[in-house]
């Protein structure tokens, strides 16, 4: 019997240490629970959270990159530019993390393949294709290749 005692204990040991998730530098968490709510705290990186009740998604903070490719906008000449490409790279708040996946559209943030959420890439993507097209109005196609507008937000 204690043999059996001591094998329960173990595998109880075992299975509490396996249903946890370490937010990692450079992310940020935010607990889903088990009846599908949210909570508005932040989990910060280096803590270690149980997940056998609810869940916890993880958010990357770091600079992101939003490619913004194969665009053909309008020259100030009126000739279409055959392929324009750009990058945006922008940050998150750790702080707003939760705020912004509670209250912002589902269809704002995008999915990797490791299972994190990228906040606000594809409004931040529609952002930079409706930047582009404005921005190329202003100058003519020969000369836009010369010209590297960069502004800030």
């Amino acid at each position: 019997m204690n043999r059996i005692a001591k094998i329960a204990v173990l595998a109880g040991l075992m299975a509490t240490t396996a249903a946890c998730t370490r937010i990692e530098t450079g992310e940020v968490g935010v607990r889903r629970s088990f009846d599908k709510t949210i909570e508005t705290t932040e989990l910060l990186p280096g803590s270690v959270n149980q997940t056998m009740f609810g869940d916890v998604m993880t958010f990357p903070t770091k600079d992101v990159q939003v490619d913004v490719s194969d665009l053909t906008p309008l020259a100030s000449d009126n000739s279409t530019v055959a392929d324009f490409d750009m990058a945006v790279i922008y940050s998150i708040n750790p702080g707003s993390v939760a705020e912004l996946y509670i209250e912002k559209n589902r269809g704002f943030h995008a999915d990797t393949e490791e299972g994190d959420t990228l906040l606000m890439y594809n409004y931040i993507r529609q952002l930079g294709r409706n930047a582009a097209y404005k921005v190329a109005r202003k100058y003519e196609s020969l000369k836009m290749a010369d010209t590297v507008p960069r502004w800030n937000s």
